[in-house]
Parts: structure tokens; sequence; C-alpha cells
């Protein structure tokens, strides 16, 4: 019984044992079990957090906000007084805080943080560049700088974390606590995959950011360009990107709109030029860069094209073009062709002109040499017939000689206008008296309509003279039968229009446009070099005004032009006198008129005497100070003054007459025919001017119009 009670004793005191045993492990499985729960509710609500961060950085359009609100969660998560992400700065040389959370009672410090230079805390800087992971409870451990820094805002410990991808350091990101925070191993390894995270989102804003920064520079650079760029996709034709030159001469671009609707209007498919065909090979593979040209009929421009397939964003072919505007270049390259034909038809003139100018130059020659060989033989009848046919080609030839002057003068632009008060009627009869002369059919009137008001306007007596002279001479020659009429009347536009109205033959109108071109001749037949009414249009254009024609085949003709009306107050009595407007008249019938001959030629005066003798008395000086004392003792009633002699030349000699009272008319005869050196005679004193060689019949009318006959 003994031997039981024993036994039974120790096998309660095993069971004992045994409890006590399974009590034991079943509270360190509690422990951990409770433990294990603890860490899965902890990685859980640490999962939680990463997964709320991970969508706030994703989905959250504006950065700023993003962030901000990411460290808020992280910052309650963590318990953390302030939290902060640094950026390092372009330069190099400064880097500064971007965003920060601050706990409840923490004054933010992120207004005089933006900015700090790299130098100031290098030590600290270089370690973060290493990726060194600073964790300290002791601030005074750390650089002097940052320990100041970390001072003034009340920090006791900090940890910070390096933000970089790919091994290149671009930041770092902070917790700062306001007490003396102890770390563990499970608090560094929470911050670590903190800043991983914030350190993939900043990288990725920061390529988004650089991104669109690319974007909009090249977007800025696409619209700067002087080039209209679009990109259509290659088998929609959806445009899918324009410049700004193009959506200003296109329109704006919708997301629908295909690029022939753009490009060209009422067209309902691909443009009958457009390059797709030639940009992909059969296998749709790039086949190179096409270059062409095209004109836009919206635009009205002409283009010059490049045209190429291209991977755009997503993968997809796509079409771009760059047209460059080339209706400038256009212009001139036709501006270059019309002068090219300009000047080859300028050259074809001036070949016939010169194979002309021969033959009327030879012709005049010809019957003057002809005739004159003649006289010594003939009779008189033959010799007056003879002499009237060497006047007449001397005539042809001087006019002739004159077209060549003017035409020169107008090429070197040094036509001068030489302005007096002009009486406009009196200058018209004038002109008729002079051209009435000129041969003529019977059968034709010439006539200047006395209708036609009474005018004085200033303007280049002269010159006006010569076109309405070059228009009735045109209009005489195809004239057989009618009248040559000269008018003009005041137009309420201010202008004074000119007129000679013919009843010829007329003008084909296709013929028209060219009767005012240089070496132009209608009837090739007909005497002349084509310059007549070349010159006669630039002389009108000098003097302000227009020249046209307007006529009908069969009809007749009315050449006209218009100059300006005006009245000029400086223009005195002085000045139209020492033009010309002054006549002296010889009252007595029988007075036999002396004419003063200031000449050293022999030849010249010799021919002079032989115009004139038979009805003036003539004296002769050969230089300036023998004419001054003929006149001074033989009173002369007409003085002709060669402006180039020995001595005192004439212009020096008129000067002198004039500042000693003579009023005698002096006419100024020279080989000098330029405007400028008529400007010059009339100014010192002459009253008229001739210019060398001398027309009989000019000379004669000269000398009739300031002493009679």
């Amino acid at each position: 019984m003994k031997s039981t009670d024993s036994e039974q004793e120790g096998v309660g005191m095993e069971l004992e044992q045994y409890r006590n045993r399974l009590e034991q492990m079943v509270e360190e499985k509690s422990k951990d079990l409770i433990a294990i729960q603890e860490n899965l509710e902890a990685t859980n609500r640490r999962q939680a957090l990463f997964i709320k961060v991970l969508q706030i950085l994703q989905l959250e359009p504006d950065i700023p906000t993003a962030m901000n609100m990411a460290l808020a969660e992280i910052g309650r998560y963590t318990g953390v007084d302030r939290l902060a992400t640094w950026e390092n700065h372009l330069d190099g040389i400064t880097y500064g805080c971007t965003n920060e959370w601050c706990n409840d009672g923490i004054e933010p410090a992120i207004d005089y943080l933006r900015s700090m230079t790299i130098e100031a805390g290098k030590p600290w800087f270089d370690m973060l560049e290493e990726n060194h992971i600073i964790c300290t409870s002791d601030i005074y451990s750390l650089d002097p700088f940052i320990t100041q820094m970390l001072e003034i805002q009340g920090v006791k410990a900090i940890a910070v974390f390096p933000l970089s991808q790919l091994g290149v350091h671009f930041g770092f990101l902070s917790f700062n606590f306001c007490w003396n925070k102890q770390w563990d191993e499970k608090d560094v390894e929470l911050m670590s995959q903190i800043s991983q995270i914030v350190s993939t989102a900043t990288k990725r804003w920061q390529v988004e950011t650089s991104l669109q920064l690319s974007q909009r520079t090249m977007q800025k650079v696409l619209d700067n360009i002087n080039a209209n760029i679009f990109v259509c996709d290659y088998d929609t034709q959806k445009v899918l990107f324009a410049n700004k030159p193009f959506r200003e001469e296109a329109g704006q671009v919708s997301g629908n709109a295909e690029c022939w609707k753009m490009l060209n209007a009422g067209l309902n498919g691909l443009c009958a030029h457009c390059p797709k065909p030639q940009l992909l090979d059969a296998d749709r593979k790039f086949t190179g860069v096409h270059f062409w040209e095209d004109y836009n009929p919206i635009t009205e421009r002409w283009y010059t094209i490049q045209s190429m397939a291209i991977k755009w964003l997503d993968g997809r072919w796509a079409i771009m073009e760059l047209a460059t505007d080339i209706t400038t270049r256009k212009q001139v390259e036709l501006e270059l062709i019309l002068a090219k034909e300009k000047a080859e038809e300028s050259d074809r003139l001036k070949s016939a002109f010169l194979a002309n100018m021969s033959h009327e130059i030879r012709t005049p020659l010809n019957a003057i040499v002809g005739f004159s060989s003649l006289l010594a033989e003939a009779d008189d009848d033959e010799r007056e017939s003879y002499m009237s046919l060497v006047e007449e080609n001397n005539e042809l030839l001087l006019n002739l000689i004159s077209d060549i002057l003017d035409i020169s003068k107008i090429e070197a632009g040094t036509v001068e206008l030489i302005i007096t008060r002009v009486d406009v009627a009196r200058l018209c009869r004038e002109v008729i008296s002079t051209c009435s002369h000129k041969k003529h059919e019977e059968a034709v009137g010439l006539r200047f309509d006395e209708s036609s008001p009474q005018i004085m306007v200033d303007a280049d007596k002269n010159r006006i003279m010569q076109v309405l002279s070059n228009f009735i001479t045109n209009a005489l020659k195809f004239t057989t039968k009618g009248s040559v009429t000269l008018s003009y009347r005041l137009e309420d536009d201010g202008l004074l229009h000119f007129c000679v109205t013919d009843t010829g033959k007329g003008i084909p109108a296709e013929q028209q446009h060219e009767i005012f071109s240089r070496f132009v001749k209608l009837d090739s037949f007909s005497q002349g070099a084509g310059l007549g009414l070349s010159i006669c249009q630039s002389l009108v254009e000098r003097m302000g005004g227009q020249i046209g024609v307007n006529s009908r085949e069969g009809e007749g003709s009315c050449f006209w032009f218009t100059h300006p009306y005006t009245l000029d107050a400086s223009l005195d009595s002085d000045a139209v006198t020492k033009g010309g407007e002054q006549v002296i008249k010889i009252v007595s019938r029988n007075y036999k008129p002396l004419i003063l001959v200031a000449e050293d030629i022999d030849s010249n005066y010799l021919l002079i005497e032989a115009l004139l003798r038979k009805d003036y008395r003539l004296l002769r000086a050969h230089d300036g100070n023998e004419a001054i004392d003929l006149f001074n003792t033989q009173a002369p009633d007409l003085i002709f003054m060669d402006m180039k002699m020995p001595g005192m030349n004439g212009i020096d000699t008129v000067v002198m007459l004039r500042e000693g009272g003579a009023q005698v008319p002096i006419i100024a005869l020279t080989a000098f025919a330029y405007d400028d050196d008529r400007a010059l005679a009339l100014n010192v004193g002459c009253n008229d001017f001739l210019t060398k060689p001398v027309s009989p019949l000019e000379l004669r009318r000269m000398v009739s119009k300031w002493i009679g006959k």
C-alpha cells in the first residue's frame, strides 16, 4: 500500500510538472502569437500608409499639393515633429527645402530654408551624396553649421535619408524631433522605406516636369520657326500636332480634323499632290525625305515642303510636313523671268534700233551731201528746190540727235526742269505756228481750240512744247484728211489736261500698250527712230503728270497728258521776263534791224550771215570785249551770243551787259544742249536759247519772234 501511495504521489508530481510546462508553453506561444499579431497589425498599418501615400503621389495632379498631403500622412503615422523634403538646385552650389509638414505646436521653418549653400554644411552634404543615412539623438555631434540651424528650429534628434535614383543623388528627406528620440532598427527601416517612395515619386515628377518643360520649349521653338509644321496620322490623316504659324493660317486644330480639310477647302479626300504614297514602301519602311513645292489656294501662297514618315509618341506611323513660305521668292523669280524677257526684248529692240539708226542717219546725210554738191551746178529753180530738201533733211538729222541726247539724259537721271510762269494758250499757239511749217497733207487742217480757257501755270515751257510738238508731228504723219486739233482743259482734280486729236487711221487696240515703249515704231516704213513717245512719257512723268492715248482704228486718235496746275508766288515778273516773255517790237516799216553776232568761229558766223543778210544788218564780234564795245557804239536791236569764246566768254559778257542796263534781246547760241546750260543762260540774262547746229528755219523764227521781220 505504501508502495502504491508512493507511486501515485510520484505520478502526481510528474503530472503537475507537465501541467506547469504546458502552461509555460501556452504562455510563451500566446506571447508569440500576440507579437505576431502586433507585427501583422503594424505591417498592415505600414502597408496602408504606403498605399495611401502612393495613391496621393500618383493621383493628385498638383505636385506641391500631393507632396504636402503625403508628408502629412507620413508625419502623423511616425509622430515626427517636422518632416521636410530637400532638393539640390541646378546651379550645383545651393540646395533648399521644397516641402514641409509640421506637427501641432511646431513653427514652420521653410521660408528661411528655401536656399542654402552646400559649402556651408559640406561634410553633412558629402555624407548624403554618398548615400549615407544620418540618424542621431545628439545634434551636437553634427557639423557646426547644421547644429546651429537645428538649434534654431528646436530640434533634439534627427534622421536624414538621401533621395536618389540610379545612383544619382538629388535631395534628401529629414525627420526632425524636438525631443530626445531613441532610434531602433524598425524606425530606421520604416523611414528608409518611406524615403524610397518619396525618392521615386520625386524623381518621376522631376522627369515629368523636365519632359513638360522640354515639350513647352520645343513647342515654343516650333511656334517661332518661320514655317508651317504639322503632324498627322499616316492612316487616318487626323492632325496630331500643328505649330502656331500653321494654326494661324489654317485655323485652330481639332482632334478629329483631317489634314486635307485644313489645307484645301472643299476636298473630300486626299489632296491630289499628297506625298503619302512616297513616304513608306510596300513593307511600311521609311523611304526618306520628300521635297516638293505647292500652291495653296486658301492662303494664295507658294510653299516649299519637306514631307517624311515618322514614328509618333505611341509608336504609330505619322506624316510630318514642314512648309516654308516661298511666295516672295516665286515673285522674285517671276520678276526675274519678266526682267530677262524684257532685257532680251530690249536688246532685240536696241539691235533693231542701231540698225535703223544707221539707216535714219545715212538717209538725211545722203540727201544733204548729195544736194549740197549739186547746188553749184543748179539753176535758180533747182537751187531753191535743192535747198528746201537740204533744209528738210537737216531738220530730220537734228531731231534724231536731239532724241538721242534726251534718251541719254533720261537714262542718266539728269533731266532738269526750268520752271517759269507760262501762258498756256500762248504756248499752244506757238506750237501750232511752229508745226504748221512741217510737211503734211494739204487736206489736213492744223488748229488750236481757241475755246480753251485762259490759264497761267508754272511749268517747263520747252518740255511741254516738246511733248505737244511730238504729238502733233505724229498726228500729221498719219493723218491724210480731216484735222489735227490741239486743246486743253482744267480738270476738277487740279490737273491741266492737254490733248492732240486727229482724224487719222487710228491705232489697233492690241498695239496701244506698246506705243510708249522705246524703239517701237508701229509703221516700220515711217521715218524716225521710235524714241519720241518714250521720251514724252519720261518727261511727262518727270513733270508730275500722266500720259496716254485713246484711239479707235479707222477713226483717229487722241494723245493726251496731264500737268499739275500750280502757281508759285516766288516766280515774279522779272523771272518771267528773264525767261523770255518780253518782246521788243520795231515800229518803222522801212527800218532794217541791226543784229550783233558774237561768234569766234568763221564758218558759224558766215552761216548766220547767209541766212539773215537779206532782211537784217549784221555786225560781228570775235569775243566778249568786242561785243560790249560794239553794243555801246552801234546799239544793235538783237544779239546772238556764243557762250564759249576766247577771252571773255558769253556768260560773263551777258552779265556785264545786263549790269550796264542793256535791255536788248540776247539769244544764247551754243553747242551745249543740256537743260542746265539753258537754265544758266536764262538766269544770267539771256532771253532765249538756240543750240548748234542751227536750223535755218528755227533761226529765222527766233529773230522774227524777238524783233520782227
